[in-house]
């Protein structure tokens, strides 16, 4: 693809170097590089850790440092195209806050998350998380707290998105000084049985704050909601990130960059790609200033990229 000089990126990536079966993926790096090459704009990734090592982190205390040492050692071999996110479990609060000093103290780490509360089984609204969120909050980086994305009737954990939500408030009342991102928030599935929480999320936010919080950030994660034009109209232009939760789970080759979460590429809803970004953008009612922010400026400021 021809790229038009455009800036992008995005905030919620997920990546391993362990394969689903297990295997080692001996040339990560290249195969995520590859991506970045085969899209349409200048991209860049902020990632964190994916697929077993979420179990490794279940699992023990040195899982942590583990997950976190892998994305190290990705981003480091990138500089300036990947950035690392550091994922923590606060079960094992001792070793999340001596690994989470390292990776923004010593590995230049520019976010904590993805926050994965219905994953772990915590709230973000406990000491622990508490400990975590002071920690951000001392290094001045943002926070990236997962919200379930829509709801299904088949589907038992859809039912969580707005109980994330107001786990999220509360934990925002405790520490108001940390920047919260606000994960996927923006989206929809795969099909028209899928009920985005988007609304919701709007709903609360428009109902319960005079004017949309300072310390908070919004990640679209698909650009073709139906949510999004009500998006751009209700939260301030500076406040929107592209976090489209993509993901390594399929590949290599990985999936072009703009597949939508969990939909092979040849059933994507779009050409997967940032022009289609764009267009859904433009369509919403968005001014090219405001892409430019959505694209890389906001992300850029938030994360000190720069």
């Amino acid at each position: 693809m021809s790229r038009d000089g455009r800036v992008w990126i995005d905030t919620h990536i997920h990546v391993s170097d362990i394969g689903p079966d297990g295997s080692r993926r001996e040339r990560m790096l290249e195969d995520l590089l590859d991506v970045l090459e085969r899209c349409d704009a200048d991209l860049r990734l902020v990632v964190s850790c994916d697929g077993p090592y979420f179990s490794r982190m279940l699992q023990s205390p040195e899982g942590v440092l583990e997950a976190n040492r892998s994305i190290h050692e990705l981003v480091s071999r990138a500089p300036g195209r990947l950035f690392g996110a550091c994922c923590v479990n606060p079960h094992f609060l001792d070793e999340s806050v001596a690994v989470a000093r390292r990776c923004f103290g010593e590995w230049g780490f520019v976010m904590l998350g993805e926050m994965l509360q219905y994953m772990m089984d915590y709230r973000m609204d406990s000491d622990e998380v508490e400990v975590l969120l002071h920690l951000a909050e001392q290094y001045d980086v943002p926070v990236q707290v997962h919200l379930g994305t829509y709801w299904h009737k088949d589907h038992t954990g859809s039912t969580d998105g707005m109980d994330h939500m107001r786990d999220l408030l509360r934990a925002a009342d405790r520490v108001p000084g940390v920047k919260y991102i606000l994960a996927h928030a923006i989206g929809c599935g795969p099909t028209p049985a899928f009920v985005s929480w988007a609304g919701m999320f709007l709903d609360t936010l428009g109902g319960l704050f005079e004017q949309f919080p300072d310390n908070f950030w919004v990640e679209i994660r698909d650009f073709h909601s139906p949510a999004l034009a009500r998006t751009l109209r209700e939260v301030p232009t500076d406040r929107l990130l592209s976090g489209t939760d993509w993901t390594t789970r399929i590949g290599p080759p990985f999936q072009a960059y703009g597949t939508v979460f969990d939909i092979p590429q040849g059933q994507n809803p779009f050409p997967p790609s940032v022009d289609a970004f764009v267009g859904f953008l433009k369509q919403a009612g968005a001014t090219e200033g405001d892409i430019e922010k959505i694209g890389h400026q906001n992300a850029t400021e938030l994360m000190r990229l720069a």
